[in-house]
């Protein structure tokens, strides 16, 4: 069942929306929208399977207690994936 929202967005936003369905890109504003959250919620899934990858290679790594790092390798490590996550 699909509802009615009402959403402010800032006018550069609204140009964009429109000119994608001018060029033929979607069929509607909503399609615009709909495809836009279904980006984001594939975005936050894909964001915590990182999440939880990380903290299960923290948990083994502590248990193991081999594969010690520096703070500051660690501190290198992190910016690196912040990094690439930025893009």
């Amino acid at each position: 069942m699909n509802e009615i929202l009402k959403v402010s967005l800032p006018s550069e936003m609204v140009d964009a929306i429109e000119s994608r369905v001018k060029a033929g890109s979607y069929a509607s504003t909503s399609d615009v929208l709909q495809e836009a959250v279904e980006l984001l919620l594939q975005r936050e899934s894909e964001d915590e399977l990182r999440l939880e990858t990380i903290r299960a290679k923290v948990a083994a790594s502590l248990s193991d207690g081999s594969a010690d790092i520096s703070m500051d390798e660690m501190d290198d490590w992190l910016e690196r994936l912040a990094e690439e996550n930025r893009h």
